[in-house]
Order: structure tokens, then C-alpha cells, then sequence
């Protein structure tokens, strides 16, 4: 069965952290969808401040639902701990282009999460 569960591993982390050239550090945090404890994706993000990035994103399947779904556990996240501000930064919509063009997304960077939960229903066209 399909779950989509945040990382409780520090080298993992660690792993996601240099795969996109920063440095490990308590401000970032993994999803990951995980299928009978095989791993098809994962989503890398950053705290700052009041605003969380979404840094990383790799899977194994072609699946705009996936991307959303592990999206949208990492958004959760933050908003439970406080952070009022998602970002997603224009050289990771380009390297997901795709993903966007079928996903119901708002069309500026920054946002706040909690109108994007409200607003932006999950998921593809």
C-alpha cells in the first residue's frame, strides 16, 4: 500500500541534502513515498523563517499525483509547526513543468499554506 510518511532517517537527510547541493542541517525535512517499504519518491524541504521551500523532488514513476500528494504532505507539515509561507521557487517549477501544467497550483512563488489548502484542492485535471 502507497504511503506518503516523513523521514525518520538523519542520513538519508543527509543524502537528499548534498543530491541538491546544500548542506544538511536541522531546517530541512524529507517526505517520501514509500510502497512496501520500496521508496518511489521523495520531496526535500527547507524552513526559513516563516516560509518553507520545497528544495528536491525525485521519483521513480511518471505520476503528477504522487508529485502532489508528496507535496502536499511537506506543505502540511509546515503549516502544523507554524509556517505560514510556502515557496516554490522558479527553477523547481521549471525542472517540473510538467507536473504543473496538469496540477492546480497557484501561479506565484510564495504563498500562504493555508489558503492553498483551502483553494487548491487536490489534485490533477
Amino acid at each position: 500500500m502507497l504511503e506518503i510518511v516523513p523521514n525518520v532517517d538523519d542520513r538519508m537527510l543527509a543524502v537528499y541534502c548534498r543530491k541538491c547541493g546544500k548542506l544538511h542541517g536541522p531546517s530541512f525535512y524529507l517526505y517520501l513515498a514509500v510502497d512496501g517499504g520500496e521508496t518511489l519518491a521523495a520531496g526535500l524541504f527547507e524552513v526559513e523563517s516563516d516560509k518553507v521551500n520545497v528544495v528536491y523532488y525525485e521519483s521513480r514513476e511518471d505520476d503528477p499525483y504522487l508529485f502532489d500528494a508528496i507535496l502536499r504532505a511537506g506543505l502540511n507539515y509546515a503549516s502544523e509547526h507554524g509556517i505560514t509561507q510556502g515557496h516554490l521557487p522558479e527553477h523547481f517549477r521549471g525542472e517540473h513543468k510538467a507536473y504543473f501544467a496538469k496540477l492546480n497550483y497557484p501561479p506565484q512563488s510564495t504563498f500562504d499554506i493555508t489558503n492553498f489548502f483551502r483553494k487548491y484542492k487536490s489534485c490533477c485535471l
